[in-house]
């Protein structure tokens, strides 16, 4: 079949991912980039005791009219152990500034919401690692009867964490930008409602070096088009069945002359539950199959299990369980892999302490299986703890350790071992 064709089967045959509950979108991480402050990228998942909203600490915000705005600054200095996201190892002093404004609309009806952020990082002893990232988002709900109409648009510019596995061992790290639309469409009929939705993302990355040499990633500039229909059965209150079609593609603009393309197309169905048991128990579970074609016959078909799970225990109001897995497909960042299979699982212990001293622990795995052979694998926890002083000003201690391991596959250069840990005093000010 023709490309074109394909392309025009993909937007036709399901459209849309915005707020679809579970699995992000296959080969589009975006959402972990996007803080979900503004409708089309928010979330209820997860809710913690940190995280939910404590009427008595948070920052009361300015009026303006109809809208109300949360001006935050955190301002952050620590120690990482390790700078440089290449082979070698280094560690320095760092400094931290992030800026953010989130507006809300107050209406009975309807949405509207924005979020800007601003992330400059200072590294004293390495300054050609330092860097700065930001994002801008706006998006809105429109209410029509028991329907909901939701546009959103956003745009990232930052910078990979080496953290992460699948990450190249360049000398700095590699920026890029993500350019976002997102519609969706919720209808609803009695206990049934069915999600209609499309994301259109565009991604453009910076050169870089590699042991000197300069590296560029141009490669890796895509096209990506997602769509899918949620159908959800609410068959008690918070207690839903769902089902989940979905079709996505990339579409690579710069593939260099001899290189195989990594264009594809792919569907993925997922069937499962969302259930909350009076707020003490919030479970839910999708699993499904994806299959993905590529335009390259050098590429075979992948046929693969995709999953989405996540429970939530709170066994009062103070403290908070969280577990949650993933598996996913996701674009791959070397120069002539097609892709790989992202698994990852995590615990996180929230507890509210005394009311003013807020505690957080996590520990977690990740595992990437390349398309074309080797893996990474790596182990990320953390420590944390935050003291509430007032409404506007808190106080908090971090500490994050990752290290990442693996085997090399020498057709592409797949490097598996890095280490890094990082801690932090942070100060956020708050109106």
């Amino acid at each position: 079949m023709h490309v074109a064709a394909r392309w025009t089967w993909t937007i036709i045959a399901a459209v849309g991912l915005s707020v679809s509950p579970g699995l992000p979108a296959s080969a589009d991480l975006l959402s972990s980039l996007l803080p979900g402050d503004v409708p089309g990228y928010d979330t209820q998942d997860g809710v913690t005791v940190l995280s939910r909203l404590h009427p008595g600490q948070d920052p009361s915000g300015l009026r303006a009219g109809t809208f109300q705005l949360w001006p935050t600054l955190d301002q952050s200095v620590g120690y990482t152990s390790n700078a440089l996201p290449g082979p070698y190892r280094r560690g320095s002093w760092e400094i931290l500034t992030n800026p953010s404004l989130v507006v809300g609309s107050d209406w009975t009806r309807d949405a509207f919401g924005a979020s800007l952020s601003v992330l400059d990082t200072r590294f004293l002893a390495l300054p050609a690692q330092s860097r700065t990232d930001g994002r801008v988002e706006l998006g809105g709900r429109v209410d029509i009867g028991q329907d909901s109409l939701t546009l959103a648009v956003a745009h990232v510019a930052q910078h990979e964490d080496r953290g992460e596995v699948g990450t190249l061992a360049t000398d700095s790290p590699i920026g890029f930008t993500a350019d976002n639309l997102s519609a969706s469409y919720a209808a609803t009929t009695g206990r049934w409602t069915i999600t209609p939705g499309l994301r259109a993302t565009n991604w453009v990355y910076d050169a870089t070096t590699i042991m000197g040499v300069p590296a560029t990633q141009a490669y890796r500039d895509r096209v990506t088009l997602q769509g899918d229909v949620t159908l959800r059965y609410e068959w008690a209150p918070l207690r839903n069945l769902l089902f989940i079609v979905r079709a996505f593609g990339q579409d690579y603009t710069h593939t260099p002359p001899g290189v195989p393309t990594a264009n594809s197309l792919g569907n993925q169905m997922l069937a499962g539950l969302d259930y909350d048991d009076d707020a003490i128990w919030h479970w839910r579970l999708l699993i499904g199959g994806e299959t993905r074609s590529f335009q390259s016959p050098l590429y075979a078909r992948q046929n693969n299990m995709i999953a989405d799970a996540a429970v939530s225990w709170m066994p009062t109001g103070l403290t908070t369980l969280n577990a949650t897995m993933t598996r996913e497909s996701t674009d791959a960042e070397q120069e002539g892999v097609s892709g790989l299979m992202l698994t990852t699982a995590r615990l996180t212990i929230d507890h509210e302490y005394l009311r003013d001293l807020l505690l957080h622990a996590s520990v977690g795995l990740q595992r990437a299986d390349f398309f074309q052979g080797g893996y990474q694998s790596g182990t990320v926890a953390g420590l944390g703890m935050t003291w509430v002083l007032n409404r506007s000003v808190r106080l908090s201690a971090t500490y994050d350790q990752t290290d990442l391991h693996g085997t090399n596959n020498p057709a592409y250069g797949l490097i598996g071992g890095y280490s890094r840990g990082i801690g932090l005093i942070t100060l956020r000010l708050g109106l």
